[in-house]
């Protein structure tokens, strides 16, 4: 029996220790080289990598930089309606006002005589609300919303931001019930044209 095994163990090929099998390892030489993996599934470049990388981290930059700008002309943007709206506020506020006191002039019943004191406080008050209004100027909103609001924009105000005269109806202290009816339309139409200015303003600054 022992010389059985010593004769199928010497029976075996031998392979020195630095030789690989023939029959089932390819040589180095005809081995296929795999690429090596590129880090974090980023693709390798080839060639000259760091200079073609840092143009992508480049225009990355600049793209940043560009959104950057776009953000602080918006904000600049944004200021400039707010303080456009909140006047345009001021004076719809103060319509309100006048057209309060017209209002209790007309529905009064009976009808107050044109002397009557209380009436002339409320006609005085309808002035001098007016005066208030015509002397506040409302600053345009910035250009590119200026630019398709212009037509209403110049409709109620001047180049200084201030309320033309005819968009509030003047009233005297004597002025009969037909005036100051007309003159309670004319505030109507007055602060639905604000209402709609101040819409349209915010409108084109969201679509902007």
């Amino acid at each position: 029996m022992e010389l059985d095994k010593l004769a199928a163990v010497t029976s075996a090929p031998y392979y020195p220790p630095q030789q690989q099998n023939p029959y089932n390892q390819q040589s180095e030489a005809t081995a296929p080289k795999q690429a090596s993996p590129a880090a974090d599934g980023v693709t390798a470049v080839p060639g000259n990598d760091s200079i073609q990388l840092s143009a992508v981290t480049l225009r990355n930059v600049d793209t940043i930089r560009a959104i950057e700008l776009k953000h602080i002309s918006m904000n600049q943007h944004i200021k400039g309606v707010r303080d456009t709206t909140e006047a345009l506020n001021k004076e719809a506020t103060g319509i309100e006002r006048m057209a309060t006191s017209l209002n209790t002039i007309i529905k009064n019943f009976p009808p107050f005589p044109v002397d009557s004191k209380k009436r002339q406080e409320l006609l005085m008050s309808y002035t001098s609300i007016r005066k208030e209004l015509l002397k506040m100027e409302v600053p345009p909103p910035p250009q590119p919303v200026y630019e398709q609001v212009k037509a209403t924009w110049n409709a109620l105000f001047d180049s200084k931001g201030q309320m033309a005269p005819e968009a509030l109806p003047k009233l005297e202290q004597d002025s009969p019930d037909t005036s100051v009816q007309a003159a309670a339309q004319g505030l109507d139409v007055t602060g639905r044209s604000l209402a709609s200015l101040s819409s349209s303003v915010i409108q084109t600054l969201a679509q902007g």
